[in-house]
This record gives C-alpha cells, sequence and structure tokens, in this order.
C-alpha cells in the first residue's frame, strides 16, 4: 500500500541513490511526525519513562519537547535537508509531481505501525551521533530544572533506559505500552 505525501509535493535532487534514500527516508518520518498514533505511542512511552524515574514534572517536560521535536520533523523540507546533509547535491525546487510513501503492510493495524516506529527509534538509541545529540539536550536541560545533581541524575536515567530499549525489538516494546 502507498501514500501520497499531505505536506507537499518533492521533486528529486541531485546525487544518486543517497539522495533519493535520504529523501525518501525524511518524507517518512515526516509521515510518522505528523500520525496522531505516533503521539500516542509518545506519550506511553513518556508515562512508562516519567514513572520509572520519577522526577518531578518529568511528563510536561518530556512532553513539550517531543512535541517541539515532532514539530521541527513536520516542518522538514527533503530535499533542503538532504542537501544538508550532503546526501543530495542540489536543492530542487518542488515539483507537481506525486511521491508515494510505502506504509506498513496491515494499514491501520495499530501494532504493525508501532513495531515500525519501535524499531526505527531503537535503531537511533544505538547510534552515537543520537546519543551524543540528547546528552547534550540533558545538559541543556538541565539549566532549567531545579534538581540537584540534574546531569548526573538524568544522564543516568537515560543510560538505564536506551541500555533496556537496546535488549528489545520493537514488538516486545510495542506489547509493553499495549499496543501489540
Amino acid at each position: 500500500a502507498v501514500v501520497s505525501t499531505q505536506s507537499g509535493h518533492y521533486g528529486r535532487g541531485e546525487g544518486g541513490i543517497f539522495c533519493e534514500a535520504c529523501i525518501d527516508g525524511v518524507l517518512e518520518l515526516k509521515n510518522i511526525a505528523e500520525d496522531h498514533e505516533t503521539d500516542d505511542m509518545l506519550n506511553e512511552l513518556t508515562n512508562i519513562v516519567c514513572n520509572t524515574v520519577q522526577i518531578p514534572f518529568c511528563k510536561s517536560i518530556i512532553g513539550a519537547v517531543i512535541k517541539e521535536s515532532l514539530a521541527d520533523v513536520e516542518n522538514l523540507n527533503p530535499n533542503v535537508t538532504c542537501t544538508n546533509i550532503g546526501a543530495c547535491t542540489a536543492d530542487i525546487t518542488p515539483v507537481p509531481q506525486l511521491d508515494f510513501i510505502p506504509l506498513p503492510e496491515k494499514v491501520g493495524d495499530t501494532c504493525s505501525e508501532c513495531t515500525m516506529i519501535a524499531g526505527e527509534i531503537i535503531s537511533l538509541l544505538e547510534n552515537e551521533t543520537v546519543d551524543s545529540f540528547v546528552k547534550e539536550a540533558i545538559t541543556e536541560l538541565c539549566t532549567v530544572l531545579p534538581i540537584s545533581d540534574c546531569e548526573t541524575t538524568i544522564d543516568g536515567y537515560f543510560d538505564q533506559i536506551v541500555a533496556l530499549l537496546k535488549n528489545l525489538d520493537g514488538k516486545t516494546l510495542c506489547s509493553l505500552v499495549g499496543l501489540c
């Protein structure tokens, strides 16, 4: 099954297979970020994390960070993004052409969709760049949180959660949050 992008139609930048794969990836991330089921899954995951770490204002802080991050992803321009990271060699002006994005085999099947998204999240957690980005975000977050020894505390919880998630597959994670 395929679905047309809702936020616009994008031409293909120059740069070969990496450019096309990058644009497809950014469009898929935009579709995931715009999906209401993604919000539900992230809210449930936030509840689980915040019930585990028990930090004051955890749900509102993480919820705000997630909401802002999803908005950033929803506003990505695939051509500009892929040019900026070097996957495409030129930014092509959008053309009135339909791009189609493959969806999970069972559209509307919450478990399949959750498993796909959770698998991507788990894969991202194994990326050192993502890890360092999150650690930088923790440092910035701790400048506004009234928690003594904030960086050490949150960083320790983050490391524990990442270690836990790395040992799970997408379907198991979705089962734990009640979506499978």
